[in-house]
């Protein structure tokens, strides 16, 4: 059985912007064409800098604790797909 990840974001703007409506009907259903199964990470409006870029590390994406979660979930195989 297969699962995808489909990961919602954008680094800056509105929460209601249509981007973010667009890439959650868009990503999702990206992601039920791929796998049998879909989880969702949407983040809505978080800045894409990472502590690799930045001295202050509050905030930043690669700090945010559901994406680090996704992250080790993805390199210990438990998605088949990432959809972005």
């Amino acid at each position: 059985m297969s699962k995808a990840l489909a990961w919602i974001r954008k680094s800056k703007g509105d929460d209601d912007d249509v981007g973010l409506e667009d890439q959650r009907e868009l990503v999702q259903g990206f992601a039920k064409d791929a796998a049998d199964e879909v989880e969702v990470l949407d983040l809505w409006i978080h800045t894409g800098f990472s502590t690799m870029t930045r001295d202050n590390s509050a905030g930043l994406l690669d700090q945010n604790g559901r994406i680090q979660v996704c992250v080790s979930d993805l390199e210990a195989g438990e998605y088949s797909h990432l959809v972005v």
